[in-house]
């Protein structure tokens, strides 16, 4: 079963049970994400929203969203001047670590808004747009939560890892078929210099997600050259399990 078809199956059930249900309208609009979307369009054709996130630290448990950014990237070209951005309120200290690692320290987020404010406000951006980003379950796993707490169901939109399909643009043809065991090759540095990509702003919500969308530009066009470029040939180098 193709991701297009297992996320269509997902998502009938979803409506089966908010059937009847009032929902929020911008929820309501997730329900259709899937709508538009055939395993035959081209994939340059479609939109997709580029995000990252940064957070207080690794655990999807206890750790809380600092930072969000997304770039969308409308007929492989990213559209620098719809952007989004903002930093998040995270309710709890951020340990000195994680301010080492992304540089936002405590009094930075002292007005920020909650991320429930936040996340409202990326789901208008989103729309019904397909969702990409690096190394995607991690920082998807927040958006769910709490889309499901909001709103009682995860995103609808189609997800894709962008880090999943560098193996198919960072290798040779002969080596692809072990890129999924060279791990730590596939990691962002890594792709970004293999790529020849200048990292700007490493780390932070806004760098990471326009690195991440200049990696899926050249993954786009990977898909074209290596066959007709459909929806379908996207998915099949970065189908999410």
């Amino acid at each position: 079963m193709s991701s297009l078809l297992l996320a269509r199956w997902r998502n009938r059930l979803v409506r089966i049970r908010t059937r009847g249900k009032e929902l929020h309208p911008l929820a309501r609009m997730n329900l259709t994400a899937l709508d538009h979307l055939e395993a035959r369009q081209n994939a340059r054709s479609l939109r997709y929203v580029i995000f990252d996130l940064e957070t207080t630290g690794l655990s999807l448990k206890d750790d809380r969203v600092v930072s969000a950014a997304a770039y969308r990237v409308i007929d492989g070209r990213i559209a620098l001047g719809d952007v989004f951005s903002s930093l998040v309120s995270p309710g709890r200290d951020i340990p000195p670590a994680a301010v080492r690692i992304h540089g936002i320290m405590p009094s930075m987020v002292d007005d920020a808004p909650a991320f429930a404010d936040v996340f409202e406000k990326f789901l208008g951006y989103l729309g019904t747009d397909i969702l990409v980003g690096y190394h995607v379950g991690f920082d998807l796993h927040f958006l769910n939560s709490y889309m499901q707490q909001a709103h009682g169901f995860p995103l609808q939109n189609l997800v894709l890892d962008a880090q999943s399909m560098c193996g198919s643009i960072c290798y040779p043809p002969h080596l692809r078929s072990y890129a999924g065991r060279l791990k730590g090759d596939l990691d962002l540095d890594s792709v970004v210099k293999n790529l020849g990509i200048e990292l700007q702003e490493r780390h932070t919500a806004l760098g990471d997600a326009l690195a991440t969308a200049m990696i899926f530009q050249r993954i786009l066009l990977e898909n074209e050259k290596s066959g007709p470029g459909q929806l379908k040939n996207l998915l099949a180098l970065g189908r999410r399990k």
